[in-house]
């Protein structure tokens, strides 16, 4: 397995640092959303108002945080 497209998610929802939701994305295949988009998730319709990829320089797993809000 390639670890070319491996990235973390973690979704936060308005703003509650508790309730970080960490998705690993093994293979590549979960887009990584854009600020502004609508998004499913949890049951609810959520928008994406900040998206913000950690890169670091050792190599390790990307980290992609989205920051998300019900207020739509």
């Amino acid at each position: 397995m390639s670890r070319k497209n491996v990235k973390q998610l973690v979704y936060r929802y308005n703003g509650v640092e508790s309730s970080d939701e960490v998705e690993v994305d093994h293979d590549g295949e979960v887009p990584t959303p854009n600020q502004g988009d609508i998004l499913f998730r949890k049951g609810t319709r959520w928008k994406a108002v900040h998206v913000i990829t950690q890169v670091s320089s050792d190599g390790s797993v990307p980290v992609v945080r989205v920051f998300l809000t019900d207020q739509l």
